[in-house]
């Protein structure tokens, strides 16, 4: 049965239509236009003035058991792994060909130095030992079904809790030649203004974050003339509660409301872990993503969850506003959780409301064009043309399945910490 959508401001993935109307049909967008549209026998959904967007593409997560579904139920249609083990990954693909997830596009396991970022978390996985290992290692990802490469350069200078190896700069040159060989975008992990630089010569797609360092104006004309696109991953910040007033996502209340009560605790509890003394300076990598968009580079929404204090599909709406805040435009914003990362991705099926493509969308109530934290009144999510059943993931055996395995990738960062705090304490002692 075909499904037409009345009433309804259209944001086609780059800006405000005249159009009032949506017809989808067989899964795709049918046509746009106004009440015309609507035929005998169509499922009709009116509006009442609210506003028709994209689905909405989170371009770095990394996966949790159950990540589609609760992504989805916050208006998230597609997400972008950026490291998961390859179980892992083939569950989450499984999930989210349904109608009630997200669909999954992955990295799989990502390409690091032995020990390096991020072993804590997810050893025993393979890892790239110098340039003779980039062939081989593209290949498996391959055929692991990655979409897209990460590539991690961080020597743990940035900020990271310690220092620890990295691949060097011929290695991440033999994965991109690699990977651009097989068609694969490549997404590199970088946490400084030089770690970036370092890359750009290499031919590296995408930037999976904005630097934490702030840059200066000859780094931004550099990463624009090489034309990369940046994740800008401002929700990282949402991990430390604001001025005593606890944790970000938590104080929009319709965030909250949608989380339920053992995310929601999950949250609290984060802001009573163990913080360092000298907090990261949030305020250069907002900055840097300003910089960067003045000066033309793609910036892209990406909120890297479940970090601490996000959570997925929650976060997209986090970040929206940050990118608004850092100086992007209502409109920008939505482009960059749309057609802008579609088109980075070679996502031509999706990110836009155009006829031909497929019918991922999400019914808002208000005006995010024009005020970004309308984003957060979901009110009605279409996968591939099927309208889905917001409301099944809380309280769901995959809830219960995506916090168990939190806790334990949690404990077994904290264990690795613990395990290396005398070399830590004897390094900042010497």
């Amino acid at each position: 049965m075909a499904t037409t959508i009345t009433g309804v401001r259209v944001f086609d993935g780059q800006r405000l239509t005249e159009h009032t109307a949506v017809r989808l049909a067989g899964g795709l967008i049918e046509e746009v236009g106004g009440l015309e549209l609507l035929r005998a026998g169509d499922q009709h959904v009116e509006g009442h003035g609210g506003t028709l967007l994209p689905g909405l593409i989170d371009a770095h997560i990394h996966l949790l058991p159950g990540a589609p579904r609760q992504a989805l139920s916050f208006g998230v249609t597609t997400v972008l792994d950026m490291f998961s083990k390859p179980d892992t990954v083939r569950q989450a693909v499984a999930q989210g060909a349904g109608p009630d997830a997200a669909e999954v596009r992955s990295s799989s396991i990502g390409a690091t130095a032995p020990g390096g970022h991020p072993t804590m978390m997810y050893a025993p996985f393979p890892y790239v030992t110098g340039p003779q290992d980039a062939e081989a290692f593209v290949a498996d990802r391959l055929a692991e079904g990655a979409h897209h490469l990460k590539v991690l350069y961080d020597d743990g200078a940035g900020g990271g809790p310690m220092p620890m190896p990295s691949l060097d700069i011929p290695t991440v040159a033999a994965l991109v030649d690699a990977a651009h060989r097989a068609a694969l975008i490549v997404v590199a992990h970088v946490t400084t203004a030089r770690a970036a630089i370092d890359l750009l010569p290499t031919g590296v797609d995408v930037l999976a974050h904005a630097p934490f360092d702030r840059l200066t104006d000859a780094q931004v004309g550099a990463i624009s003339d090489a034309g990369v696109a940046v994740v800008a991953t401002l929700s990282v910040a949402d991990g430390f509660p604001g001025d005593g007033k606890g944790m970000p996502l938590l104080a929009e209340p319709e965030l909250a409301r949608r989380l339920g009560l053992a995310w929601s605790g999950v949250i609290q509890r984060q802001a009573q872990r163990w913080l360092p003394p000298q907090l990261p300076d949030f305020a250069a990598p907002a900055d840097n993503v300003g910089l960067l968009h003045d000066a033309g580079v793609p910036v892209l929404v990406g909120t890297d969850a479940p970090n601490p204090g996000t959570v997925h599909g929650a976060s997209v709406h986090r970040e929206l506003r940050r990118l608004v805040a850092a100086g992007l435009a209502p409109d920008q914003a939505l482009a960059a959780a749309t057609a802008r990362t579609a088109d980075v991705f070679g996502l031509a099926d999706r990110g836009r409301i155009c006829p031909g493509l497929r019918a991922d969308l999400v019914l808002v109530d208000g005006r995010p064009d024009r005020r970004i934290t309308d984003t957060q009144r979901v009110a009605a999510v279409w996968k591939h043309g099927v309208r889905a059943d917001l409301a099944t993931y809380i309280g769901s055996a995959d809830e219960r399945a995506g916090l168990a395995a939190l806790r334990a990738q949690t404990d077994k960062v904290i264990a690795a910490v613990q395990d290396r705090l005398p070399q830590l304490i004897s390094g900042a002692r010497s």
